[in-house]
């Protein structure tokens, strides 16, 4: 008996050892390989943007709502620019609604789906492709049973995904999708424990809009990057200075003061708009950043639209 459980004991260790290994040579890959897509976008020529008279960015899923208006754990945004509508992320749909929230709040504030020109999905997790469903197919939809029609509508994903009757591009370059507007590509970042346990890399895009006269807006679905890498993707793929940012940059409930390096790194650039997501930020977060940009400083909510013009 001692015997069998001391081979059971050796052999559970051995196990661990192999495992603990054998994570972390995939979390060194992992970090190899981030610093390679890195290193290759920096070697390439900046993308010629252009520039958008006008953006405008309408909250279709957030946390927070308009009465009336459907709210919950997920992102979707329309973004509208001189040429284009785009709809940027698909929002969660926890009880594969039909139809899905963000559908409801696209009827209620008169928006038809045919009025989208472009889709961008900015990472693969279940709150951004419209549902837990969707998401273990490796899809997306804006509806929680069926998958509609999307006729001419242009698509980009993250990573390899289907969906019937279109075939979407993967970008991991940045893209441009209109005048003054394009993807940033995908940006690597490392998963934070215990995701990297399973997937060491993660992979998100977001979007960037050259407005006249005013530079740069970023527009981002969590963030997961990070400010200086999505800073420093801007500035390598459009050469244009960073003068906004609205989206997601996953927070949670940190303290604002663990936070002052960034807010620092966003204030350097004199933001003329800052709006940070309250699906992924805490309310002690979105309070600090409201006092650190009183100036420029707007609150996203579903169903009220940000606006930044061409300079006069």
């Amino acid at each position: 008996m001692k015997k069998w459980l001391r081979r059971l004991a050796i052999g559970a260790f051995a196990g661990l050892i192999f495992f603990v290994g054998f994570t972390f040579a995939r979390l060194q890959f992992a970090k190899y390989q981030i610093t390679q897509d890195r290193d290759a976008l920096t070697a390439s020529a900046p993308l010629d943007i252009g520039e958008a008279r006008k953006l405008g960015i309408l909250p279709l899923y957030e946390n927070t709502a308009q009465a009336g208006l459907q709210s919950g754990h997920g992102v979707s945004y329309l973004i509208r620019t001189d040429n284009a509508t785009i709809l940027f992320d698909l929002g969660y749909n926890l009880t594969a609604a039909s139809p899905s929230p963000v559908m409801q709040n696209m009827q209620d504030l008169g928006i038809s789906v045919d009025e989208i020109d472009i889709i961008v999905i900015s990472h693969r997790h279940p709150d951004h492709v419209g549902g837990q469903n969707w998401w273990t197919e490796r899809t997306f939809s804006l509806d929680g049973l069926t998958q509609p029609s999307l006729g001419g509508t242009r698509v980009y994903i993250p990573e390899e995904m289907t969906y019937p009757g279109v075939t979407p591009t993967l970008s991991k370059a940045p893209a441009l999708l209109s005048e003054g507007i394009a993807t940033t590509g995908l940006i690597s970042y490392a998963q934070p424990f215990p995701i990297w346990l399973a997937m060491p890399k993660g992979d998100e895009q977001a979007l960037a809009v050259n407005v006249s006269g005013r530079g740069i807006i970023l527009i981002t679905g969590c963030g997961h990057m990070g400010v200086k890498s999505l800073w420093a993707r801007a500035e390598t793929a459009f050469d244009i200075p960073v003068v906004g940012v609205i989206g997601g940059l996953h927070y949670g409930n940190a303290d604002v003061a663990s936070l002052q390096s960034e807010i620092r790194m966003i204030d350097d650039l004199d933001p003329i708009v800052v709006s940070l997501s309250p699906h992924d930020s805490g309310q002690a977060v979105l309070d600090g950043f409201g006092q650190a940009f009183p100036d420029s400083y707007t609150p996203i909510k579903v169903g009220e639209s940000i606006l930044v013009t061409a300079a006069p």
